[in-house]
């Protein structure tokens, strides 16, 4: 879902063809930091007696809060950081949108002219049983390089992506261009 400020990103008659968002795999990530929170936590319960005798009631409960409020800041930063992170494909660029800290973001943008190739890697079972993998754009520049990490259906959207720039270039590349390199 393309949100309001990312369309103020887009020049006049410029039109979305596609985005790209991380896979829901990245849930299952966050809810495994869930599932160690409270094992770690069901365990600081089991030994309480044991550590209250050594650092007090007070300090003991009081750590016990602070270590739930590290982690779940900790678990919400973190998808925060997954879940704004955007590639918007248009009819004449790539924008990337990284979200690299809660107040940091990072904006790249790259004409599809400048695009010299796009690729695709799964590694791994896991990635090729959930469909998931990364997706790395190349740029004629050698800073601006985008890589959209746990990309669902790589393969599928680095076609696509690939057919957007073919599109691209049809229409912008003059014919006697085409011609003159195809003697």
């Amino acid at each position: 879902m393309v949100k309001k400020e990312h369309i103020s990103l887009l020049k006049e008659n410029e039109q979305i063809i596609m985005t790209l968002h991380r896979h829901w795999i990245i849930l299952v990530f966050h809810f495994s930091y869930f599932v160690l929170l409270f094992v770690s936590s069901w365990v600081l319960l089991d030994y309480q007696g044991i550590i209250i005798d050594l650092i007090g009631s007070a300090l003991y409960w009081w750590g016990l809060s602070l270590y739930w409020i590290i982690f779940l800041t900790f678990i919400l930063l973190d998808w925060i950081n997954d879940e704004l992170d955007i590639f918007i494909i248009t009819d004449s660029r790539i924008i990337g949108i990284d979200q690299i800290s809660a107040l940091s973001r990072s904006v790249t943008e790259c004409s599809l002219d400048r695009v010299q190739e796009v690729n695709a890697h799964t590694t791994g079972i896991f990635q090729t049983i959930f469909g998931f993998g990364d997706v790395h754009i190349h740029t004629a520049s050698e800073t601006s390089n985008m890589i959209v990490n746990y990309a669902p259906d790589p393969i599928e959207n680095c076609r696509r992506i690939n057919n957007v720039i073919q599109a691209y270039r049809n229409a912008h590349i003059p014919q006697a261009i085409v011609e003159k390199q195809a003697v």
